[in-house]
């Protein structure tokens, strides 16, 4: 078999394949390996009616205690004690969406918009942030919120594009993306944080 038609037999395995220069392909990446996140189709629901995957929009929310405390270990050697709670965010829409993967993935979601505020005794994190909750058909839930900074939160950790402790004109370019995950069963979340810059990932600076 010429290189060509080997090509055309793998495309559907693989992103490239070995070319006659000898060059090597990526294997494509499983998109169920990822969180929904607005993909496919959502079905609506109300906050507390009765959804497919047997727990209510709200009862997702209190599944995870709907508030409590973790610490934070920073990169820099610091640690922060952080007080979260979440709320359901009633003034956006949908509210509570089943997402159906099972064809595709074997899988389904409730996602649950919420209202989520973290506030750290050191006031690295003190804001109210709107973001999706993911309760996953295996009981584990997840959440995402951003906390946006006009300065490089971290200068000793990532110096970033400017000068390390911010830079002129930069207004809301450094990110901390706060990951949360609540195992079926838990209270309290395990997870970390990534500063981010201009989109771009500069790395993790802390975990809890």
């Amino acid at each position: 078999m010429n290189v060509r038609g080997a090509c055309w037999l793998l495309s559907g395995l693989l992103m490239g394949c070995v070319s006659a220069a000898g060059q090597t392909g990526e294997v494509a990446a499983d998109p169920c390996d990822a969180l929904p996140e607005g993909a496919g189709q959502l079905v609506e629901h109300g906050l507390s009616d009765p959804t497919p995957l047997g727990v209510s929009g709200q009862e997702a929310i209190d599944a995870t205690g709907g508030s409590g405390s973790f610490d934070v270990a920073w990169a820099n050697g610091a640690t922060s004690a952080v007080s979260w709670s979440l709320a359901a965010d009633t003034e956006s829409s949908p509210v509570v969406a089943y997402i159906d993967r099972r064809s595709a993935c074997d899988d389904a979601y409730l996602q649950v918009l919420v209202l989520g505020h973290l506030s750290s005794a050191d006031g690295v994190l003190g804001q109210e942030q709107r973001g999706a909750l993911y309760r996953g058909d295996d009981g584990v839930t997840h959440l995402r919120l951003s906390f946006l900074f006009d300065e490089n939160p971290f200068p000793d950790v990532y110096a970033g594009g400017g000068s390390g402790d911010g830079c002129a004109g930069c207004g809301g370019d450094f990110e901390l993306s706060v990951e949360l995950r609540w195992g079926a069963g838990e209270s309290t979340p395990r997870g970390h944080v990534d500063l981010i810059e201009n989109g771009t990932l500069l790395g993790e600076v802390g975990a809890f």
